[in-house]
């Protein structure tokens, strides 16, 4: 099922402003109060001279002098590191056209690796396995002339690749050896960490050499990547981020959740980031992260996932929700990108009709060419006025990010590419404002437009719950005890009533812990006819074929639909041709028919279908293409895509552990809105201690 991920296309997300953007004077909390320009009328200097002598804290940090390790700091090793290794490249590092140099004047041992400050070769460390969901800090000892390319990527074994990239720079050093740290926080579901430096470019003058010696990866603790992070923002003009009348108003069920008032215990709080490249140039999501934590500091752990694709628009994000983000029922659905209201619209249905989940939109920042008059404002890339009415309609929480960022233009004196990598995509400058923009709507606003218990509520046993909407019957010998009820016979029973698309639940494993069978609306749940799909995962046979900028799977089905007499298995779509043709194959169901990527199709057996709407870049519209030309189709022969459908819903439940705990589990996902039974029977052989259950309503029916 699993399969090495790889890393995301990092091209476009390489930085094009000076390394010292990202470097910070010594830390200083971010204003939170109103902006005021440094001096009236005086644009605001973005490049602190790093010639003074000094240290420079932030997110990237640069020392005369090797960096303090706090107590309690995990060290991961990073084989080779010093490169101590009898003048050859380390086991496992990607080399190219360098070489390891013996010297006495090494800062650290006799050794330290060398390349050419120029195009075409590299420094690229071995995938280092790290904790997910944390804070880290690498450093480096650097001697190099002019700053150039550096990027951490993390990489997953997880079958859909959503990785990260951290972008950075080296920055030059004067050719003197300077100690230079990056924080980053290690993404969700990511297993390892990797960082590469590459030349930008031709060096102004021939015989410039970087230098790189004592590369070394420790763990941060959250206290001290926040204090790296607020340090990055003092760095920054001021910006107001205090909260608006109304802001957070549409995120009831998270502050709910942030203040530990709804949620299962235990669980984290699960973030899902879903767009375009402008979604992934906000990288691993911890600007996100530290604004619930500093408003919320009681938060249960937070989790940011991403998927992201070349110029994804709304609509295709949605897709993703139908096919696989909605199966992970997240607390919060993060996008940044644009496209068409319809295609908003039908993204915040889905979102809607199928999860619990929050959801933030926040509108696009400016390019270098917008003239940011109010037209331009309220009208760049699309109707903000629409936007907005549709968030309302789906109670979405809207970002006034586009206009917040022209008074700061205004005030401020930058230009909108100060805030850009490359006139298109967030640099840190710009990835911040964003995280600060959004941060005004993590609070508490006190008023809501929703109640956050008719999306997600737990149902006590004990005493049992009778509402109109849910209500526990206990059938046989259950004794109760403080909060939950016991029992350690076979053929008891408890019977739940209630509404919802989902539900879990929340009870206490024992050394002498035994099962329950689990039955829905009369069904063992082990055949209830709930299923869900999984990424669509592209494995091209040529990429690209026809030019197409982005990820193989941005020319591949983005979501397919299911349909009737679902069988649990793996499916592969494999195109027979360059004209479109494909056959889908099912693991268990075997050839399933032939379509068309460009014509709605339905397996033979009824269990799939596709439509050409999901399919993107099926059709490729070459601008070059002679009118009454033949089509031109983004896949080609032997291409192929393989998901999986598994049935979400477990016919058994062990309460047996090694130690007494608390646990959760999802019994029943993915059904109908609506009413439903759950029964719950114990099989005698061993103790069933039942907590409570929690039942998920998605707020559109």
């Amino acid at each position: 099922m699993f399969h090495p991920a790889v890393s995301r296309f990092v091209a476009c997300r390489i930085p094009l402003v000076a390394w010292a953007l990202l470097l910070v004077a010594p830390v200083l909390r971010a204003q939170n109060g109103p902006v005021a320009p440094p001096l009236p009328g005086v644009p605001y200097t973005l490049k602190p001279d790093l010639s003074e002598p000094g240290e420079t804290r932030g997110l990237r940090c640069i020392s005369a002098k090797p960096f303090p390790v706090p107590s309690g700091s995990e060290i991961i090793s990073i084989p080779g590191g010093d490169f101590e290794t009898d003048g050859k490249i380390p086991a496992g590092w990607d080399a190219q056209k360098g070489q390891v140099v013996a010297a006495d004047d090494a800062p650290q041992g006799k050794a330290y690796y060398k390349i050419e400050a120029i195009q075409g070769t590299t420094l690229r460390t071995p995938r280092i396995p790290a904790k997910p969901g944390r804070p880290y800090f690498l450093s480096l000892w650097l001697k190099c002339p002019a700053e150039h390319y550096a990027v951490v990527t993390f990489t997953s074994e997880e079958r859909l690749p959503s990785t990260s990239v951290d972008t950075c720079y080296i920055p030059g050093t004067g050719n003197q050896w300077k100690r230079v740290g990056i924080y980053f926080w290690m993404p969700v579901p990511a297993k390892t960490v990797q960082f590469h430096i590459s030349p930008r470019g031709e060096p102004e003058q021939p015989g410039q050499y970087i230098c790189v010696d004592d590369l070394q990866l420790r763990s941060a603790s959250n206290e001290e990547m926040a204090g790296a992070y607020e340090a990055e923002r003092s760095h920054l003009p001021p910006y107001n981020v205090a909260p608006r009348p109304g802001d957070g108003r549409n995120l009831a069920l998270s502050v709910a959740k942030w203040e530990g008032k709804a949620g299962i215990p235990g669980k984290p709080y699960v973030i899902w980031g879903i767009g375009s490249s402008w979604t992934a140039a906000q990288e691993e999501g911890y600007g996100l992260i530290y604004d619930i934590q500093k408003n919320f500091p009681h938060a249960p752990p937070i989790e940011y996932h991403a998927h992201d694709g070349a110029g994804t628009p709304w609509s295709y994000a949605g897709d993703w929700v139908k096919q696989f983000v909605g199966a992970e029922q997240p607390d919060l659905i993060f996008t940044y990108t644009v496209g068409t209201p319809e295609g908003l619209d039908a993204m915040l249905t889905e979102i809607r009709k199928h999860t619990t989940a929050d959801i933030i939109v926040p509108s696009i920042h400016f390019r270098p060419t917008d003239s940011m008059t109010p037209d331009n404002i309220e009208n760049g890339y699309v109707s903000w006025a629409e936007i907005r009415e549709i968030c309302e309609k789906h109670h979405a929480e809207f970002v006034e990010h586009r206009r917040d960022l022209a008074e700061y233009f205004k005030v401020s004196g930058l230009k909108p590419d100060d805030l850009l990598i490359d006139h298109v995509h967030q640099n840190q400058h710009g990835r911040i404002r964003v995280w600060d923009d959004v941060m005004k709507h993590i609070t508490d606003p006190k008023q809501f437009t929703y109640d956050p218990k008719s999306l997600e509520r737990a149902i006590p046993v004990n005493p049992p719950m009778d509402t109109v909407t849910e209500k526990v019957t206990l059938h046989g010998k259950w004794i109760a005890g403080n909060t939950s009820v016991r029992s350690a016979q076979g053929g008891d029973k408890i019977t739940v009533h209630f509404t919802g698309n989902r539900i879990d639940l929340i009870g206490h494993r024992t050394t002498g812990g035994g099962t329950a069978k689990v039955l829905i609306d009369g069904t063992p749940a082990e055949q209830a006819p709930v299923f869900h799909g999984n990424y669509i995962r592209a494995i091209p046979k040529i990429y690209p074929k026809k030019k197409v900028s982005g990820q193989p799977g941005d020319t591949a089905p983005q979501a397919v639909n299911l349909l009737n007499h679902l069988i649990p298995q793996s499916w592969t779509i494999t195109m027979l041709d360059d004209n479109g043709n494909y056959e889908i194959v099912g693991s268990v169901t075997g050839p399933d028919g032939k379509g068309n990527a460009a014509q709605p199709f339905v397996s033979n057996s009824g269990q799939i279908g596709i439509d050409p709407e999901m399919w993107r870049n099926n059709v490729v519209k070459n601008k070059d293409q002679s009118p009454g030309q033949p089509p031109v189709f983004g896949n080609g022969t032997d291409d192929k895509f393989v998901f999986d459908v598994d049935r979400c819903a477990v016919g058994w439940v062990s309460f047996a552990g090694d130690k007494p705990d608390l646990f959760s589990v999802p019994l029943v996902q993915n059904l109908p809105n609506q009413e439903h039974t759950l029964e719950i029977v114990t099989s005698g052989d061993g103790g069933v201690d039942i907590e409570s259950f929690y039942v998920f309503s998605p707020m559109e029916k």
